[in-house]
Order: C-alpha cells, then structure tokens, then sequence
C-alpha cells in the first residue's frame, strides 16, 4: 500500500486531499502542523509528502529541509502564491515538485502520480549499513558488531545511523544534529559532542569502527 502524508493546518483542506487521494486507493496519514509532521515522517515513514507551506510551529520550507537532509521521500508542496520567486523558495528548500492553491482535483492527482512513478513507487526502509564489524540495519533500528547486538538509545542510533549510511564521508555537525533530533526546532550543538562521545564509547568498547572528528566540519565513520 502507498502512503501518503498530508499536511496542512486547514482540516478542511486536509480533508479534501485526503478524499480525492483516498478514491485512488492510497493510505493517507495525517498532520496539522510542522512538528507533527516531522514525528509522523520519522515514526512511519510515508511514499510522499504533501506539505503546504505555511505552518504553525514550524513552516513548510524548514520541514521541508529537514525531511530532505535526512531522507529522499518525494515533496509536493503547496502555496498560496504564485511567481519565479516562490517556486525558486519551494525548490531550493528541497521539494520535488509544488502546486499552487487553488488547484484541479485532476492535477493534484497527476502530480502525486508522477512523483511516485519518479520515486519508484512505495518507499523501502533503508538497507542495513556495513562498516568493518559494524552493522547498522535501520529496518529494524538495529546495531551490533561481529553479530553481537549493540545497547543504544533512540537518539544514538539515529545518529550513528546517519553516520553509516554516508561511511567513509564526511558528514556536518547540521546534518547530524537534525538526524538525531529531527522534532527539535533548533538543537543545541553541546547535545551532539554529549552523545557522540557516549556513542564512541559504546563502539569502542563493542571493538566497533569510532567517528572520527574532522576539525570544522563535522564527523566521519569508517
């Protein structure tokens, strides 16, 4: 089954897209606001997004990003204004495709379509992640090392997840900071150093590959 994830503050709104998509025969969830939406993508991950743009909480375009930075679920998202300028905003902020309100029944339906044929159809959890004895299986939010299974808390494995799905890169304080806090408008970079080194403790002691801090920059495993 498809899932799509809807939101937008106006139930009315919410409930005519989530009509119109429902007769096609895809499963619909729900959020009224930024924060909401952040926990349901993460929690459950949808097939697509469609995100209006102006949210409480937090608005669309910093949803937006954050589903990006993390994930490559497809974006549709909605405005109520129109120009070069506001599609330039959508695109940049990361979203596949927009559509300005108001908007036919028939080419909301066209777009979703096409941006599922273009995402490949229903979403598949990420494949597990091999670094050395390392493996890191985010299908069943998972850890261990030579077999051995690994003791981490949510936020750990969230970030040693975005950690081994990029090994051998480089990958930014930001990057990491919004993969282990993604409900958090604005996390304190104390947290990240806090954690990750509880984290490196945990592999080293397991014998694990550790992150190495790329002075600036930000952390790289493997």
């Amino acid at each position: 089954m498809t899932t799509i994830l809807i939101v937008d503050d106006d139930r009315a709104m919410v409930g005519m897209v989530a009509a119109l998509l429902g007769e096609e025969g895809y499963d619909i969830a729900t959020a009224y606001d930024g924060d909401q939406a952040l926990r349901r993508h993460r929690d459950d991950p949808p097939d697509l997004v469609i995100l209006d743009r102006k949210l409480p909480r937090l608005d669309g375009d910093e949803v937006c990003r954050r589903i990006r930075s993390g994930s490559d679920t497809p974006i549709l998202m909605l405005t109520g204004e129109k120009g070069s300028d506001e599609r330039a905003r959508l695109l940049d902020a990361g979203a596949d495709d927009y559509l300005e309100k108001p908007f036919a029944p028939k080419e909301l339906r066209a777009r979703v379509r096409a941006l599922l044929r273009r995402g490949g159809g229903p979403r598949r959890a990420a494949e597990p992640a091999q670094v050395g004895a390392l493996t890191v299986d985010p299908r069943t939010h998972s850890a261990r090392v030579n077999g051995t299974p690994l003791a981490l808390t949510p936020t750990e494995f969230r970030l040693l997840a975005a950690l081994a799905s990029r090994a051998g890169e480089v990958v930014d304080r930001r990057t990491l900071l919004r993969a282990a806090w993604p409900d958090e408008r604005d996390p304190d970079p104390e947290w990240l150093k806090a954690h990750l080194a509880r984290l490196r403790a945990k592999l080293e002691g397991a014998g694990a590959p550790l992150p190495a801090n790329v002075r600036g920059v930000g952390y790289r495993l493997g």
